[in-house]
């Protein structure tokens, strides 16, 4: 059979294109090459899907803005043409306005629609294409009161292969407390500037830190600069951390500090490690303050409110969450969440040939 895989949520995405792929299955990609209007650098999405030799199509699909509202027919038109030349048997989605555009395509061409909702609270897009799609995957039970029950499975969220199994790694044990910084696939602005402003005062730990790639802001460009003229060897800034490295980071780490993201939340409380998050808070009904919530509760997690954050405020929440070093019950999540849907789609794809 032959999928089209699509949405703003690469990284889960990714693992069930090659799980399909394993099994045979054949997987084109719709997605964005730049991660932002006007970056002329190749977003994380396009370099890894493309580093795993599957098809990709670049959709100029707008979002919800005046800005990119002029795109969203330019999009449509694109997701058609390429549905109509591509044929596939389905259509998964990861939400965000891209899939949804794509999702609406297939609809019209009556191409079977799977989606999978990666957020506690439904995200706009997915509320949408749940309209047209065959079934509806969560990785909350939370989400549940925002979908059809009838169409609804909860599975959790396909799980990155070093994430469940880090690779080896011949670096040894650091005798300083590692950090990990993140900000999602396309850095935080404002984490970033906090970081660069509290470096003289981080030497005594092992900072790992994403930056991004944007060619909007340089943040990358700037930890690089500062690594050099602070002489920090013990800050290790990276534009995007991919597949190869992540796992052994994440198991690495002591503290990781982070946005709050479904993919990054999720991965946090499967590997239980302590954290400081940072919502972003301009999001559908302050989603990632949702996700932060779930890890809070159990005692894992420092919420810090992006508003009220200052440097020396974040470098107090360093200092108290590594000397306490905070004791909590996990949580439990599903780990089989790619086998789970992938059952689940040809198990609907053989009954309704």
């Amino acid at each position: 059979m032959k999928f089209v895989v699509t949405g703003g949520h690469h990284n889960s995405a990714l693992v069930i294109a090659q799980q399909l792929i394993k099994q045979g299955h054949q997987v084109v990609w719709i997605g964005h090459k730049q991660a932002q209007q006007g970056d002329t650098n190749p977003s994380a999405e396009y370099l890894e899907v493309t580093a795993n030799n599957i098809p990709f199509y670049n959709l100029k699909a707008g979002k919800s803005s005046l800005k990119t509202l002029p795109k969203i027919p330019i999009g449509f038109y694109q997701a058609f043409k390429i549905l109509k030349q591509e044929q596939p048997q389905a259509i998964i989605s990861f939400g965000s306005y891209l899939g949804l555009t794509v999702v609406i395509a297939a609809w019209l061409q009556k191409i079977p629609i799977f989606i999978h909702e990666q957020t506690v609270v439904g995200g706009k897009a997915n509320l949408i294409s749940a309209r047209f799609a065959r079934q509806i995957f969560l990785t909350w039970p939370q989400s549940r009161t925002y979908f059809p029950s009838h169409k609804t499975e909860v599975v959790g969220l396909p799980l990155r292969p070093s994430i469940l199994k880090p690779p080896k790694t011949s670096s040894k044990k650091s005798d300083r407390p590692t950090v990990l910084v993140l900000g999602g696939k396309q850095g935080s602005h404002f984490i970033n500037q906090l970081i660069f402003q509290l470096l003289p005062q981080l030497t005594s730990y092992r900072l790992i830190h994403q930056t991004g790639t944007s060619s909007l802001t340089q943040d990358y460009q700037q930890a690089l600069r500062l690594k050099q003229n602070l002489h920090l060897s013990h800050y290790y800034p990276y534009g995007y951390i991919n597949e190869t490295k992540i796992g052994s980071f994440f198991h690495q780490a002591d503290l990781v500090i982070s946005r709050s993201g479904a993919h990054t939340t999720y991965e946090l409380a499967y590997l239980a490690k302590p954290c400081l998050l940072i919502p972003f808070e301009f999001t559908h009904k302050h989603e990632q303050l949702h996700n932060a919530r779930l890890l809070e509760k159990i005692g894992q997690a420092v919420v810090l409110r992006q508003d009220q954050l200052t440097p020396s405020k974040l470098l107090q929440a360093i200092q108290t969450q590594l000397q306490s070093r905070p004791q909590f019950i996990p949580l439990q999540v599903p780990t089989n969440a790619s086998q789970l849907m992938i059952q689940k789609i040809l198990q609907v794809l053989s009954t309704n040939d």
